[in-house]
């Protein structure tokens, strides 16, 4: 499985959690059960989510399977003379 798959399940499973939090504790003790909320009028943001946390992912993966994540950088130079 890629890494952009991974992250789309990680997003999914932190979603359900929030769904279960949401099912356990608020709809139990309140009367805020968001049943005239509309979800079609929030259908693009979720596919902009959802892609976006795809690409994310997969940009990771290749970030850190390609080694770059592990390159040390050029060594900075100091200014100030050595001692002898």
């Amino acid at each position: 499985m890629g890494f952009g798959s991974l992250a789309v399940a990680a997003l999914f499973l932190l979603v359900l959690a929030a769904v279960w939090a949401y099912a356990q504790f608020v709809w139990t003790f309140t009367h805020w059960d968001l049943a005239e909320f509309d979800l079609m009028a929030y259908k693009h943001l979720a596919y902009l989510v959802v892609g976006t946390t795809f690409a994310a992912g997969t940009g990771a993966g290749l970030w850190c399977l390609s080694g770059a994540a592990w390159q040390k950088g050029t060594p900075v130079r100091s200014t100030t003379p050595r001692r002898r």
